[in-house]
């Protein structure tokens, strides 16, 4: 695969583009001009968050499964974004549910 680095303001740039929230952003950019492709890492550094269903603060992480999947393509370049999911186990309301990594639900 035939990879290109991307500075730091591509990441920023991509980060937006891709609609992630904080605490996520794009760590790395890589791009396959040959397999017409470009990857993005995403990464975000939390031991706790707010559950998502009665946004009770500070609830631990229950677990991470490593996924990726398919964005909108950028240009003629198919967009794959490489990410570990969160769930919250909520001590509260005793449910556990996947913290959202994109602005728009459902993505």
């Amino acid at each position: 695969m035939g990879s290109l680095e991307m500075s730091v303001e591509i990441e920023s740039l991509f980060t937006t583009a891709l609609g992630l929230q904080a605490p996520w952003s794009v760590k790395k950019v890589a791009l396959d001009t040959v397999g017409q492709r470009i990857y993005f890492t995403r990464t975000g550094h939390v031991k706790q968050f707010p559950s998502p269903l009665c946004n009770e603060p500070e609830q631990g992480i229950y677990d991470r499964l490593k996924r990726e999947w398919r964005h909108i393509d950028f240009f003629q370049f198919e967009a794959w974004l490489d990410a570990a999911v969160l769930r919250s186990a909520c001590s509260v309301c005793a449910k556990t549910s996947q913290i959202a990594v994109f602005i728009h639900r459902g993505v």
